[in-house]
Parts: C-alpha cells; structure tokens; sequence
C-alpha cells in the first residue's frame, strides 16, 4: 500500500512540475511530461502502472485519451477555418489523405513493418497537435498567415488522425478474422453513421439541458465528463473502438451549433484535460519498456528523417499546388510539424490491440512514436524562430494594444489608436459591456484572456502591450504575470479600480501587479469620473521650432498619457524612473484634455 502511494505521489509531483517548468520555459509540456514518465518508468523503476492499476489501466487511459479529444474537437469551428486560406483547407483536405499513403509506405518499406501496422501507423503520424505548434506559434511570433496554417492543420488533422488509425485497425482485424472488405465497409458503415448520429443528437441535448436551466453551473463540468465517458463507452460496447469518434463527432457539433454555454464547456476542457494529460503521459511512457526502445535501430531513424524531411514537404508541395502560397510559406510548413498528445496517446492505445488481433509488429508502434514525438517537439522547438526569421516570415506587426475592460474611456482611447493605425483589442467577460466598441468598430474578444482557447482564437502576434483595466485587482495581477513574460514587463500595466482598492493592489509586488498606468494616483474610478467632466484622450504631433520641441504643456487639464513614434510603436508613461520616455519630432504624443467642447460634450 505504501509503494501504490508513493507512485501516486510521484505522478501528481512530476505531472504538475513538468507543466510549471513548461510554461516557465515557454515551450510544449509534452517534453517534459515524455521525459519524467521514462525516467521514472523504465530508468528508475519506480512508477509501475500495471502494479498501481492493474486491469484498470487500459480502461483508465482509453477514457482519458476519450477526453482528450474531446477537448481537441472543440477547437474544430467551421466558421473559422471557412475564414481561413484556402492553403489550410488544401493542406488538410488533401494533404492528409497524401500524407498517410506515403508514410505507410516508408513504414512498410524501410522499418520493415507489416502492410496492417504501417497502414495504421500512417494514420496516426499524420496528426500535428495543436498543444504542441502554439506554443511553438507564440515563441516565433509568426505572420497571421504563416502561423493560421499551421495552427488549423493542427486542429483539424487531430480528429483525421483518429478516424483513419481506427478504421485502418478495425478494417485489418475484421478481415484477418474472415470479414469480407464488402462486409466491413457495409456493416462499420452503418455502425459509424449510427455513432455519428447518435452523437450529434446528443450534442444537441446537451445544449437544450444547458440552456433551458435544467443544469446549474456548478454541476455542467461533470455532467460533461459523465457524458463523455457515458458515449465513449457505450459506442465501444456497439463497435469496437468507435467511440473515439463518436466523443470527436460531440465535440465537433458542441462547438459548431453556438451553445450559449460554450463558455462553460470550454473551461471545463481547460481544467479537467491538464491533469488528465499529465498522468496519461506519465503512465504511457512508465509503461515502455527499456528493451523496446532499445530494440530501434537505424531503419527506425532513417524513417524518422524521411518523415520529417522528405515525406512531410512532398506532401505540403503537392497540396499545395495551384494555390497563392509562397515558396518561403511552402518550405516553412514542410519542415515544421511536430507530433504530440494524440499521437502518442493513439499509439498507446492501438498498437497492444494490433498485437492482440495478430500483428505482432504491433508494438513497435509505441516506441517508434515516443521517439517521433520527442524529436520532432525538440528538434522543431529550436528550428522554428531561426528558421521563420531566415524566411523572413515573422511579424512585422508587434505595437498593438490589447484593453482588458470595455468602458467608455477604453473604447474612446481605442479609437484614438486606431485613428493612428496602431492595431487594438478590447476584452472584456461581459458581452453587453462590448457593444460600444463594437458600434465603434473597435476589434473586441469576449471570453477569458488567459484561457487555452484564447490562444487559437487570437493572434497575439500583432500586440505587444498590455492595459489590465477590469475591477478585480487580483486578476489584473494575473494578466500582468502571465503577458508579462510574453510582452516584458514593462510593457504591461494595470489599473486600480478605486483609492480603497489601492491597498490590495499594493500589497502585491511590482513584478506581478505591472506598471502603473500614466500615474499611480490613476483609478477606475478617477478615469470614469475625468470622463464624465469632459476629458478625452487626444493625439498631437510633436513639432518643432527654432530646435524646441513643441509639446502639449503636461498639466492639471492636460495629462501626459503615451507617445506613438513615428514607426508606430506606442509607449505610455508611467511613475517608473527607469521607464520614462521622451517625445521625438515627428512623433504622436497622446494626452488627456479637458476642452470645453469636450466638457460641452459631456
């Protein structure tokens, strides 16, 4: 009993480092994650998943893979990849049809595998997570253009993967058993449609729950994870396996059919998949054996390198043919597609099945994966920015605000930024609370800043400061923290909602809580009220005579609030002494100015 607690111990202590030391050094936790359960697996001895779980473990990582794609799924909105280039509809509709045949082929053929195993292998390699390329995304601030590629590809080719790996196995096992091809496609068939309908009828019932109140919000989250759980195993019981697809065909009709509670689903997949990804991969790779991975030899690596080097750009070449992409695009998505959570969690799952349906070369399915994986995430990792840079696809777009906190003050200083060209976003929780930016044609997001999902809507390429404005001091805090790292921290800045919450924003330190925007006397509270007296923000060019600057006097009705220089770049004051900033000629200053035509206004 000591020993099953210490390996739980063990699980929950590495699984929740290897995501801090992830996010800490920016870059994929699936590395780390692959890394512990090895050394604690077949390296140290001391996680045995068999022994802690038993006859458990298969069902317990199948549910938890069910999961994952589920979440996955949700990602999937046809509107956007309908908005999207057509390079990514190419890219996926015909590059991963191209994609599985010639990597079946480089299976067979230079590891040796049977036509079953590397047809099902195929499948699998064609998946190239989206957990694994935003990161990578963020890190390499590529355009909109180059970065939407790879992002949706991501996306898309999750489910794909899946649906193909599991045909493939169910098609080869059924026939090694007699099932005629005829019979399989006709039955499957029908069995598929079944699950797909079923699945999308019960999208659509969840939805109906969820919004006619029949759900309290503190009970959505659970129902969700029961009723994953529910149809994943109830479709296996119908045909064997289908219920991956029938949790990929939920997730695809929750997040396509505008579920009010969208909000509600996609934190649950926030919460609920992190930990279940951590300890699936920790028990993945504990579960490897040393002499499987030592049983690689030098045909498994030669197919390594034709799958990340020649396979991978024929592929993205001929999908490519006939479209508007350029050759720097081309070659920039042919040499960049790292696997991840789903490729190594189906490999898991499918290749002990291929073993008990007969194909013994089945379990080189998991090792040959785990090495793809950890190659490909590392080996991309440091290739991406070098490379983006030397294509000279990065963006070039870096002086955008994003606002955190729709007010009237905040969509009026939007609108002065983008009366100078400098791209900006308001985001806020509460819908209506937009609708003045939107009247104003200001971009605005509605949803939580610093969720995963966040991540694949916007592109963070364009911004590079931060305005933290909401009431809540704490979470301002959060946001500086987190776009700290991403932005620097002293382009990030946050505002104390009234004097008496002044203290609770004191109390947290200044690298956590961001600059002071303008000035530390500057509230929520004190900036509704200027705005109500008739101040505005205004932008003024700097000129110059007789070699003085001519600069709008800094005083009690004209307050000093940023410059725009003459490239774009928008820098705000602050009480910082390490963080002033001077006007130039020719550059914008931005103040806030009381006029009577503003007070007029008001």
């Amino acid at each position: 009993m000591e020993s099953l607690s210490f390996q739980i111990v063990l699980i929950a202590l590495f699984a929740i480092a290897s995501q801090w030391i992830a996010w800490k050094l920016r870059i994929p936790a699936i590395i780390f994650l692959l890394g512990s359960g090895f050394l604690l697996g077949p390296v140290l001895g001391a996680l045995n998943p068999h022994e802690l779980m038993g006859d458990f473990l298969k069902p317990a990582i199948a549910a938890a893979v069910a999961i994952i794609l589920f979440e996955g799924s949700l990602q999937l909105n046809f509107k956007d990849l309908r908005d999207t280039q057509r390079i990514v509809r190419r890219i996926t509709m015909f590059g991963a049809p191209i994609g599985w045949v010639l990597i079946s082929i480089a299976a067979h053929y230079i590891t040796g595998l049977d036509w079953p195993t590397a047809i099902t292998l195929g499948g699998i390699l064609i998946v190239t997570g989206p957990t694994v390329i935003m990161p990578m995304l963020k890190q390499a601030r590529l355009n909109k253009r180059s970065g939407s590629v790879l992002k949706w590809e991501g996306i898309v080719n999750d489910p794909l993967g899946v649906i193909f790996a599991i045909l493939a196995y169910e098609y080869f096992v059924s026939t090694s058993e007699g099932v005629s091809g005829f019979s399989f496609f006709v039955e499957n068939g029908a069995s598929i449609v079944m699950v797909s309908l079923v699945s999308f009828g019960f999208a659509h019932l969840t939805k109906r729950i969820f919004e006619r109140g029949h759900m309290p919000e503190y009970l959505k989250a659970p129902f969700l994870v029961s009723s994953v759980l529910i149809l994943f195993f109830s479709c296996n019981a119908l045909l064997y396996e289908s219920g991956l697809i029938a949790v990929t065909v939920m997730g695809v009709t929750l997040t396509n059919i505008h579920s009010r509670s969208m909000e509600e689903i996609k934190r649950f997949k926030e919460t609920t998949t992190l930990l279940l990804v951590s300890g699936l991969f920790l028990l993945l790779t504990a579960d490897l054996e040393l002499e499987a991975l030592l049983s690689l030899n030098w045909q498994s690596f030669v197919f390594i390198f034709m799958l990340l080097f020649v396979i991978r750009p024929i592929t993205v070449f001929i999908s490519t043919l006939g479209t508007n992409i350029t050759f720097a695009e081309a070659a920039f998505t042919s040499l960049i597609a790292p696997r991840g959570i789903v490729c190594a969690a189906m490999a898991g799952i499918i290749g002990p099945l291929l073993v008990k349906g007969g194909f013994e070369s089945g379990a080189q399915i998991f090792p040959i994966a785990f090495a793809i994986v950890v190659i490909s995430v590392t080996l991309h990792s440091f290739m991406i920015k070098p490379l983006a840079e030397k294509l000279k696809l990065t963006s070039e777009e870096q002086n955008g605000v994003i606002i955190a906190g729709s007010y009237a003050w905040s969509v009026q200083l939007a609108e002065a930024l983008k009366s100078r060209e400098v791209p900006v976003l308001i985001v806020d929780n509460n819908w209506g609370s937009l609708s003045k930016a939107k009247l104003a044609d200001i971009p605005v997001y509605h949803g939580e800043l610093l969720s995963d999902e966040t991540e694949f809507s916007l592109d963070f390429t364009a911004f590079n400061t931060l305005i933290a404005a909401t009431a809540n001091p704490a979470y301002n805090a959060l946001l500086c923290e987190n776009l700290g790292y991403e932005f620097g921290s002293e382009r990030v800045f946050s505002i104390a909602p009234a004097e008496d919450g002044k203290s609770e924003h004191r109390k947290m330190s200044h690298h956590v809580q961001g600059q002071a925007f303008v000035r530390e006397g500057l509230t929520l509270e004190s900036l509704y009220q200027d705005f109500e007296n008739g101040y505005r923000f205004k932008i003024s060019r700097v000129g110059k005579k007789d070699d003085e600057l001519i600069i709008p006097e800094d005083s009690f009705t004209n307050i000093h609030v940023g410059i725009i220089s003459k490239a774009g770049v928008v820098s705000f004051y602050t009480e910082d002494p390490t963080s002033q900033i001077s006007p130039r000629e020719d550059d914008f200053i931005i103040t806030l100015t009381k006029t009577e035509e503003n007070e007029a206004e008001a």
